[in-house]
């Protein structure tokens, strides 16, 4: 079976066709550079909260055993006395269209009264280090909201990219390629059909000329 002559139509619809192509790429280059700036902010919070949160944890863990060496079996009964169930909740953020997950922040450090347990006979160091560990706690959660985000953001990053690699290396060629050949083709047909009309017309005046 024959192919169909290429015609002017197709190559408008094929240009047209690349034309959008070509501006929903920029879009999509777009979208991965805020993804990417909103990526690296996300990286430079969660270094310094993880600094934080060691220098936290090494500064607790020392209290923890100056309290257990002074204390003993008072440090551990404490603790028992404050454990609690915690429940996190969990948003969702549009970014560029992506929807990235955030753990809603809330406190963890309680105060005195809010532990619900009699401070008689229970030593200031006690409590001082059980509000260590209860920030450390809070940084947990942020450092934990910002990962989450960052893993979303980093495979959104990588599905664009893969995306534009395609467009950019794949489509686009291909699509160009086969505007050239049909462009070629109907040059060289009309060429073709300029010839036929100049032979036409220099065969009719020999006529008219006999």
């Amino acid at each position: 079976m024959e192919k169909t002559p290429p015609t002017r139509q197709q190559l408008l619809a094929l240009r047209a066709q690349a034309e959008v192509i070509k501006k929903g790429l920029e879009l999509l280059k777009s979208k991965r550079e805020a993804l990417m700036k909103e990526f690296f902010n996300i990286v430079e919070e969660s270094l310094e909260l993880r600094s934080r949160l060691t220098e936290l944890l090494n500064r607790a863990q020392r209290d923890l055993e100056r309290a257990r060496a002074l204390n003993g079996f008072e440090v551990e009964s404490f603790a028992h006395g404050a454990k609690r169930d915690i429940s996190l909740n969990i948003r969702v953020h549009n970014v560029w269209g992506v929807s990235v997950p955030d753990i809603e922040e809330i406190t963890l450090t309680r105060s005195l009264d809010a532990r619900d347990i009699s401070p008689i006979g229970v030593r200031a160091e006690v409590f001082d280090t059980a509000k260590q560990f209860e920030s450390a706690s809070d940084l947990i959660v942020k450092i934990a909201s910002k990962e989450i985000r960052l893993s979303r953001v980093g495979e959104v990053i990588r599905s664009d990219t893969r995306k534009i690699n395609a467009i950019s290396e794949v489509m686009l060629p291909s699509l160009d390629k086969r505007i050239r050949v049909i462009e070629r083709m109907l040059e060289e047909r009309e060429r073709e059909e300029i010839f036929r009309l100049k032979r036409f017309k220099a065969h009719k005046e020999a006529l008219e000329t006999v």
